[in-house]
Protein backbone atom coordinates (compact mmCIF):
# COMPACT_ATOMS: atom_id res chain seq x y z
CA UNK A 1 0.00 0.00 0.00
CA UNK A 2 1.07 3.48 -0.87
CA UNK A 3 -0.91 6.53 0.54
CA UNK A 4 -0.90 8.05 -3.00
CA UNK A 5 -3.90 4.89 -3.61
CA UNK A 6 -6.17 6.13 -0.77
CA UNK A 7 -9.39 6.27 -2.27
CA UNK A 8 -8.92 5.03 -6.13
CA UNK A 9 -10.48 2.00 -7.30
CA UNK A 10 -8.44 -0.90 -6.13
CA UNK A 11 -9.37 0.83 -2.87
CA UNK A 12 -13.06 0.80 -3.57
CA UNK A 13 -12.82 -2.83 -4.14
CA UNK A 14 -10.65 -3.94 -1.89
CA UNK A 15 -12.49 -2.43 1.07
CA UNK A 16 -16.11 -3.45 -0.60
CA UNK A 17 -14.36 -7.44 -0.37
CA UNK A 18 -13.05 -6.59 3.29
CA UNK A 19 -16.77 -5.07 4.59
CA UNK A 20 -18.21 -8.43 3.32
CA UNK A 21 -15.88 -11.01 4.77
CA UNK A 22 -15.38 -9.32 8.20
CA UNK A 23 -18.87 -9.09 9.17
CA UNK A 24 -19.40 -10.81 12.40
CA UNK A 25 -15.56 -10.99 12.79
CA UNK A 26 -12.63 -9.02 14.13
CA UNK A 27 -10.31 -7.25 11.18
CA UNK A 28 -7.33 -5.99 11.60
CA UNK A 29 -5.29 -4.44 9.05
CA UNK A 30 -1.31 -4.21 8.33
CA UNK A 31 -1.07 -1.74 5.54
CA UNK A 32 2.42 -2.68 4.79
CA UNK A 33 2.37 1.08 4.13
CA UNK A 34 5.34 1.86 1.45
CA UNK A 35 6.84 5.47 1.00
CA UNK A 36 5.03 7.28 -1.99
CA UNK A 37 7.04 6.73 -5.40
CA UNK A 38 6.38 8.99 -8.56
CA UNK A 39 7.83 6.86 -11.44
CA UNK A 40 3.89 6.12 -12.62
CA UNK A 41 0.70 7.30 -12.78
CA UNK A 42 -0.63 4.75 -10.31
CA UNK A 43 -2.81 5.81 -7.67
CA UNK A 44 -4.52 8.18 -10.08
CA UNK A 45 -7.45 5.44 -11.10
CA UNK A 46 -10.23 7.60 -9.48
CA UNK A 47 -12.60 8.37 -12.08
CA UNK A 48 -15.11 5.71 -10.85
CA UNK A 49 -15.91 7.90 -8.50
CA UNK A 50 -17.42 10.50 -11.42
CA UNK A 51 -19.84 7.51 -12.45
CA UNK A 52 -22.10 6.83 -9.52
CA UNK A 53 -24.84 5.10 -11.67
CA UNK A 54 -22.05 2.59 -12.99
CA UNK A 55 -19.97 1.69 -9.44
CA UNK A 56 -22.30 3.45 -6.24
CA UNK A 57 -24.67 -0.08 -6.37
CA UNK A 58 -21.84 -2.57 -5.30
CA UNK A 59 -21.33 -0.85 -1.64
CA UNK A 60 -23.03 2.56 -1.24
CA UNK A 61 -21.55 3.91 1.87
CA UNK A 62 -18.27 2.98 0.54
CA UNK A 63 -18.59 4.17 -2.36
CA UNK A 64 -19.85 7.52 -0.43
CA UNK A 65 -16.85 7.38 1.97
CA UNK A 66 -14.56 7.04 -0.40
CA UNK A 67 -15.97 10.00 -2.49
CA UNK A 68 -15.62 12.91 0.64
CA UNK A 69 -11.99 11.52 0.63
CA UNK A 70 -11.59 12.41 -2.56
CA UNK A 71 -13.03 15.59 -2.63
CA UNK A 72 -11.07 16.67 0.77
CA UNK A 73 -7.75 15.67 -1.10
CA UNK A 74 -6.70 13.79 1.53
CA UNK A 75 -4.29 10.91 0.39
CA UNK A 76 -3.37 9.14 3.76
CA UNK A 77 -4.37 5.59 4.84
CA UNK A 78 -4.85 7.46 8.61
CA UNK A 79 -8.19 9.14 6.27
CA UNK A 80 -9.58 5.20 5.80
CA UNK A 81 -8.91 4.37 9.27
CA UNK A 82 -10.93 7.88 10.91
CA UNK A 83 -13.60 7.24 8.59
CA UNK A 84 -14.94 3.97 10.18
CA UNK A 85 -15.21 2.24 6.57
CA UNK A 86 -13.91 -0.84 8.14
CA UNK A 87 -15.96 -1.10 11.45
CA UNK A 88 -14.18 -1.70 14.49
CA UNK A 89 -10.75 -2.97 12.98
CA UNK A 90 -7.55 -2.77 14.04
CA UNK A 91 -4.68 -1.07 12.40
CA UNK A 92 -1.08 -1.49 11.83
CA UNK A 93 -0.22 1.69 9.93
CA UNK A 94 3.58 1.69 10.71
CA UNK A 95 6.09 2.51 7.07
CA UNK A 96 7.99 -0.83 6.29
CA UNK A 97 11.62 -0.36 6.97
CA UNK A 98 13.86 -0.10 4.23
CA UNK A 99 14.41 3.15 2.87
CA UNK A 100 17.32 5.00 4.15
CA UNK A 101 18.64 1.64 6.00
CA UNK A 102 21.70 -0.21 5.02
CA UNK A 103 21.22 -3.29 3.30
CA UNK A 104 22.74 -5.28 5.70
CA UNK A 105 20.33 -3.29 8.77
CA UNK A 106 16.75 -4.05 6.84
CA UNK A 107 16.76 -7.83 7.70
CA UNK A 108 16.53 -7.23 11.20
CA UNK A 109 14.28 -3.96 11.50
CA UNK A 110 11.71 -5.74 9.33
CA UNK A 111 11.81 -8.60 11.72
CA UNK A 112 11.07 -5.77 14.62
CA UNK A 113 8.29 -3.80 12.22
CA UNK A 114 6.38 -7.29 11.68
CA UNK A 115 6.62 -8.28 15.25
CA UNK A 116 4.94 -4.48 16.06
CA UNK A 117 2.49 -5.04 13.56
CA UNK A 118 1.68 -8.28 15.90
CA UNK A 119 0.92 -7.05 18.69
CA UNK A 120 -1.65 -4.50 17.02
CA UNK A 121 -3.61 -6.67 15.60
CA UNK A 122 -3.48 -9.49 18.34
CA UNK A 123 -6.58 -10.16 19.37
CA UNK A 124 -8.29 -9.99 15.37
CA UNK A 125 -9.33 -13.12 13.86
CA UNK A 126 -9.07 -12.05 10.74
CA UNK A 127 -6.35 -10.38 9.64
CA UNK A 128 -5.62 -8.45 5.87
CA UNK A 129 -2.23 -8.26 4.68
CA UNK A 130 -1.83 -5.18 2.00
CA UNK A 131 1.53 -5.50 0.47
CA UNK A 132 2.16 -2.99 -2.38
CA UNK A 133 3.24 -5.82 -4.85
CA UNK A 134 2.44 -8.70 -3.45
CA UNK A 135 3.35 -11.87 -2.30
CA UNK A 136 7.29 -11.90 -3.14
CA UNK A 137 8.92 -13.70 -5.63
CA UNK A 138 11.37 -16.60 -4.63
CA UNK A 139 14.42 -14.59 -5.43
CA UNK A 140 13.85 -11.47 -3.67
CA UNK A 141 16.03 -10.71 -0.84
CA UNK A 142 15.06 -8.50 2.19
CA UNK A 143 18.05 -6.63 2.19
CA UNK A 144 16.50 -5.09 -1.12
CA UNK A 145 15.08 -1.42 -0.51
CA UNK A 146 12.20 -2.99 -3.02
CA UNK A 147 11.76 -5.87 -0.30
CA UNK A 148 8.95 -3.30 1.64
CA UNK A 149 6.69 -3.67 -0.90
CA UNK A 150 6.17 -7.22 -0.65
CA UNK A 151 5.26 -9.78 1.93
CA UNK A 152 7.22 -13.13 2.01
CA UNK A 153 5.66 -16.80 2.51
CA UNK A 154 7.10 -17.19 5.85
CA UNK A 155 5.49 -13.80 6.84
CA UNK A 156 2.63 -14.82 5.82
CA UNK A 157 3.24 -17.71 8.53
CA UNK A 158 4.39 -16.00 11.39
CA UNK A 159 1.26 -14.18 11.49
CA UNK A 160 -0.88 -16.96 11.43
CA UNK A 161 -2.68 -17.67 15.04
CA UNK A 162 -5.23 -20.55 16.30
CA UNK A 163 -8.53 -19.48 14.74
CA UNK A 164 -7.52 -16.58 12.66
CA UNK A 165 -8.10 -16.47 8.83
CA UNK A 166 -6.11 -14.50 6.89
CA UNK A 167 -7.02 -12.29 3.56
CA UNK A 168 -3.36 -11.42 1.57
CA UNK A 169 -3.14 -8.70 -1.31
CA UNK A 170 -1.62 -9.67 -4.53
CA UNK A 171 -1.15 -7.54 -7.79
CA UNK A 172 -0.96 -9.48 -11.01
CA UNK A 173 1.90 -9.52 -12.80
CA UNK A 174 3.32 -10.39 -16.78
CA UNK A 175 3.74 -13.45 -15.50
CA UNK A 176 4.70 -16.19 -18.24
CA UNK A 177 1.50 -18.17 -18.90
CA UNK A 178 -1.04 -14.99 -18.21
CA UNK A 179 -3.01 -14.26 -15.01
CA UNK A 180 -4.83 -17.34 -14.63
CA UNK A 181 -1.28 -19.54 -14.41
CA UNK A 182 -0.11 -16.86 -11.59
CA UNK A 183 -2.89 -17.59 -9.43
CA UNK A 184 -2.05 -21.49 -9.71
CA UNK A 185 1.61 -20.62 -9.46
CA UNK A 186 1.11 -18.85 -5.98
CA UNK A 187 -1.28 -21.25 -4.63
CA UNK A 188 1.64 -23.71 -5.44
CA UNK A 189 3.84 -21.92 -3.43
CA UNK A 190 1.81 -21.06 -0.59
CA UNK A 191 0.44 -24.48 -0.14
CA UNK A 192 3.96 -25.72 -0.16
CA UNK A 193 5.28 -23.05 2.23
CA UNK A 194 2.71 -24.90 4.52
CA UNK A 195 -0.21 -22.77 4.22
CA UNK A 196 -3.80 -23.90 3.61
CA UNK A 197 -4.89 -21.55 1.07
CA UNK A 198 -9.06 -21.78 1.03
CA UNK A 199 -9.36 -19.78 -2.86
CA UNK A 200 -8.45 -16.58 -4.30
CA UNK A 201 -10.98 -13.21 -5.24
CA UNK A 202 -9.70 -12.02 -8.30
CA UNK A 203 -10.70 -8.45 -9.18
CA UNK A 204 -10.26 -6.81 -12.40
CA UNK A 205 -11.02 -3.13 -12.72
CA UNK A 206 -8.27 -1.25 -14.22
CA UNK A 207 -5.34 -3.54 -13.18
CA UNK A 208 -6.09 -7.56 -12.21
CA UNK A 209 -5.42 -8.27 -8.77
CA UNK A 210 -5.58 -11.28 -6.43
CA UNK A 211 -6.94 -11.61 -2.55
CA UNK A 212 -5.88 -15.18 -0.80
CA UNK A 213 -7.96 -16.50 1.77
CA UNK A 214 -5.58 -18.66 3.88
CA UNK A 215 -6.92 -20.62 6.92
CA UNK A 216 -10.52 -19.88 5.74
CA UNK A 217 -13.89 -21.58 6.88
CA UNK A 218 -16.84 -22.64 4.91
CA UNK A 219 -18.64 -19.49 5.78
CA UNK A 220 -15.58 -17.20 4.28
CA UNK A 221 -15.64 -19.22 1.46
CA UNK A 222 -19.40 -18.76 0.93
CA UNK A 223 -18.94 -14.77 0.95
CA UNK A 224 -16.31 -14.72 -1.16
CA UNK A 225 -18.30 -16.52 -3.60
CA UNK A 226 -21.50 -14.46 -3.18
CA UNK A 227 -19.03 -11.14 -3.73
CA UNK A 228 -18.38 -12.60 -7.33
CA UNK A 229 -21.62 -12.83 -7.57
CA UNK A 230 -22.72 -9.40 -6.78
CA UNK A 231 -20.35 -7.96 -9.19
CA UNK A 232 -20.50 -9.97 -11.80
CA UNK A 233 -17.66 -10.12 -14.74
CA UNK A 234 -15.39 -7.41 -12.08
CA UNK A 235 -14.83 -10.25 -9.83
CA UNK A 236 -14.32 -13.92 -10.02
CA UNK A 237 -14.19 -16.77 -6.95
CA UNK A 238 -11.41 -19.54 -7.73
CA UNK A 239 -11.52 -21.86 -4.71
CA UNK A 240 -9.52 -24.41 -3.28
CA UNK A 241 -10.25 -27.51 -5.69
CA UNK A 242 -9.69 -24.97 -8.80
CA UNK A 243 -6.32 -23.50 -7.90
CA UNK A 244 -5.47 -27.16 -7.08
CA UNK A 245 -6.40 -28.88 -10.22
CA UNK A 246 -4.57 -25.92 -11.89
CA UNK A 247 -1.27 -26.07 -10.26
CA UNK A 248 -0.70 -29.91 -10.49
Amino acid sequence: MQNRYVADVGDYVKFAILRKLAIGRRLGVVWWLFPNEDHNADGSHRKYLDRPTEWRHFDWDLFDALLKIQEEKVKDVRAIEVAGILPDAAYASEVVPGKGLHFSARPGERRSWIERAKAKVRDCNLVFLDPDNGIAPQTLSLTEQRAGKSVTIEEIKSLQKTGRAMVVYHHQTRFKGGHEAELHDLYARLRKGGLQVSGALRAKPWSPRAFFIINGDEELAGRAEGIASAWGNQISWHPEAELLRGSE
